[in-house]
């Protein structure tokens, strides 16, 4: 194959399953995302290689790619599910007023985890106003409903 075909065919496969685990995660609703995930990325992935193969093109760097991209798109969504910057802005979020003590926001958050740290990351990084109490700036405002989109998309469960 050409390096323009493997591209296509890695990019076509790799959609299709996008495609078709965005339907499956609409169809069955919540709950084991990453089983679902991982089937769909496997049975695209050797419907690839059979497709390859019996087109006579067999190609390991298209296959590898699409492994690649489906692995990568998997963490990327493990990530909003798991993570504990975006559950603490949510929190924020949620909040009638839209602003928290620090004090109120540790009693919900523990320093386990490790929210002084968190915390300066998001005032570095803009998505908290400076001073207390902790209440979004428009641009965490903005990632939240992007997130909070993707996840109804996927039939994503908000937890934490």
């Amino acid at each position: 194959m050409t390096m323009w075909s493997t591209l296509t065919v890695s990019a076509s496969f790799f959609a299709a399953a996008v495609g078709a685990h965005l339907l499956v995660c609409r169809a069955t609703g919540e709950g084991k995302f990453m089983l679902k995930g991982l089937l769909t990325g496997l049975f695209f992935f050797l419907g690839a290689a059979a497709w390859e193969y019996r087109a006579g093109a067999a190609d390991i760097v298209s296959l590898y790619l699409i492994f690649t991209l489906w692995l990568t798109y998997l963490m990327f969504f493990i990530n909003l599910l798991n993570s504990v910057t975006l559950k603490m802005l949510s929190r924020l979020a949620e909040e009638p007023s839209g602003a928290l003590t620090e004090a109120a926001f540790q009693d919900i958050f523990n320093e386990e985890t490790g929210i002084r740290l968190r915390l300066a990351d998001m005032r570095a990084n803009g998505f908290i106003k400076e001073g207390d109490p902790l209440a979004l700036t428009g641009k965490a405002a903005l990632l939240l409903k992007v997130v909070l989109v993707i996840r109804k998309i996927f039939s994503i469960d908000v937890v934490g």
